[in-house]
């Protein structure tokens, strides 16, 4: 199951300078001292396969898992010395085994009495420095050498581009809200503790001989966080259970539960696998412990909740008390699985956003609507979305992300008129937005070549593209506007 919200305005506008600090940190180690441990891995891996190593240590190995009656292990282990391709997995089965390992190195399996004892002692010696100059093995955490520096310093290294960009992501979908409702300075503290909490779960569950790298861990704890700190405020979510996906409303302490259920449920079924589940359970717990001291905190910097499913109007107008009935029948049919009555639900309170309204309730109807393109519900609510006025940046942001989004998913094609059309150039001249003002100015001129203003809007087109230092475009727009519109 994947659960992740989407959620803007719950506090006053705040640039999140601790998540952008963390995303910038994660992709320089990542992009930087990172790569380069490839290479060096597999110069370490090429000195172990010609020197006097293998000779002697897998040999010792396999007779260490007899002794030990690991007949499995042994089994495995046998499979992979056999062939030469396969010596990276049998020397990561090997130097997973901690007891083993400690003892390799302690001269109790090769014993000063072997009389290759000081050719396997300085190749090891070489050896174990090549691997520990490698930047993901010198700042893991690993369980069987514990240190404070790599329990923090394993929060910023990846395995690889996938894990990267999937922590990237939900760092980015979750903490800014953290962060807003906490200050920078809070938010990168429990970050950063939370990521020591989830090392401590992991190190109790994995035992010795387990290693850790990854931001999740103190992701989770920003998850954590945002849970308890937004209690009861109902936000949307977007879910993914096998094949289903969906959005729905929900007070987001729900979410904490369920996320905890989901990794142990993963935890369980899924044991053996390469993913610190019990990393994640550590962070979410530990992330929501350290936040509930704070509520107080993120309560003083909560917007009231727009479009609320209460009876309280708080002087609304009449056609604003409608739109919040409407929303809040659209979410009570989403948590019926009603998507039919709820996609009409959100299109009728879209119709009243002139009326004004709560910019994230209007972004969460343009969110679901948007998931059936080719409706009518669909166009009539980018249109009136579309119709909003406000000289504030939020409302302009919010107009001009529904045109570009509705002009790449509306089928068959847009549904703009002459008048909408033109009052989109006059507000998109103060963006400088070029490829959304040409956009406006061929849709006017396919909608309505002869209407005056299309002229004007296919100039301002040309002027934008000029002013960006695009002057083909410029230039093909200037003789658009010069031809004679039909007669």
């Amino acid at each position: 199951m994947f659960l992740i919200p989407y959620l803007r305005n719950v506090t006053r506008p705040h640039f999140p300078v601790g998540v952008v600090l963390l995303v910038a940190i994660n992709l320089f180690v990542f992009f930087g001292p990172q790569q380069r441990d490839d290479g060096r891995y597999q110069r370490a891996l090429d000195y172990y396969a010609q020197s006097i190593l293998p000779r002697l240590e897998l040999p010792a190995y396999a007779d260490y898992l007899k002794k030990q009656r690991r007949a499995d292990d042994l089994k495995q282990f046998e499979r992979l010395g056999r062939r030469p391709e396969s010596l990276p997995y049998a020397l990561r089965l090997m130097d997973k085994d901690a007891p083993f390992m400690r003892n390799l190195r302690a001269d109790q399996i090769i014993t000063p009495e072997n009389e290759d004892y000081a050719q396997w002692r300085q190749a090891r010696g070489y050896f174990d420095r090549a691997i520990a100059a490698i930047t993901v093995e010198r700042y893991a955490f690993h369980t069987d050498q514990p240190t404070l520096l790599t329990a923090v310093t394993h929060q910023f290294l990846h395995a690889n581009i996938g894990h990267l960009l999937g922590n990237m992501v939900v760092l980015i979908a979750i903490a800014p809200a953290v962060e807003a409702l906490l200050g920078t300075g809070l938010f990168l503290l429990i970050y950063l503790l939370g990521g020591l909490g989830a090392v401590a779960m992991h190190w109790l569950i994995a035992g010795s001989g387990g290693g850790l790298v990854g931001a999740s861990g103190a992701i989770s704890a920003t998850m954590g966080a945002f849970a308890v700190l937004l209690r009861w405020r109902r936000i949307p979510f977007f879910y993914f259970v096998v094949v289903y996906f969906d959005i729905a409303r929900a007070p987001a302490l729900i979410a904490l539960p369920l996320w905890l259920a989901n990794e142990a449920l993963q935890m369980i079924w899924n044991g053996n696998s390469q993913v610190a589940y019990g990393a994640h359970i550590g962070g979410l717990v530990t992330g929501g412990l350290l936040a509930w001291p704070f509520l107080g905190r993120a309560n003083a910097r909560l917007l009231p909740a727009g479009g609320g499913e209460t009876a309280e109007e708080n002087g609304s107008t009449p056609v604003q008390a409608s739109a919040r009935r409407y929303l809040a029948d659209a979410r009570r049919a989403v948590r019926n699985n009603a998507f039919e009555q709820a996609r009409r639900a959100y299109a009728k309170a879209a119709k009243l956003a002139e009326a004004g309204g709560d910019l994230a309730d209007w972004r969460e109807c343009f969110n679901v609507l948007k998931l059936s393109p080719g409706s009518e519900e669909f166009h009539q609510a980018a249109r009136a979305f579309l119709r909003l006025r406000g000289n504030d940046r939020e409302t302009q942001d919010f107009v001009l992300e529904v045109f570009r989004a509705y002009v790449a998913l509306a089928k068959p094609r847009p549904d703009l008129d002459a008048e909408l059309l033109a009052q989109l150039s006059q507000g998109f001249r103060r963006h400088g937005c070029a490829a959304e003002l040409e956009r406006i100015a061929r849709l006017l001129h396919a909608v309505a070549p002869a209407d005056p203003r299309c002229r004007e809007a296919i100039l301002a087109a040309a002027s934008a593209h000029y002013g960006s230092g695009d002057a083909r475009r410029g230039a093909d727009l200037t003789r658009l506007a010069e031809e004679r519109p039909p007669g």
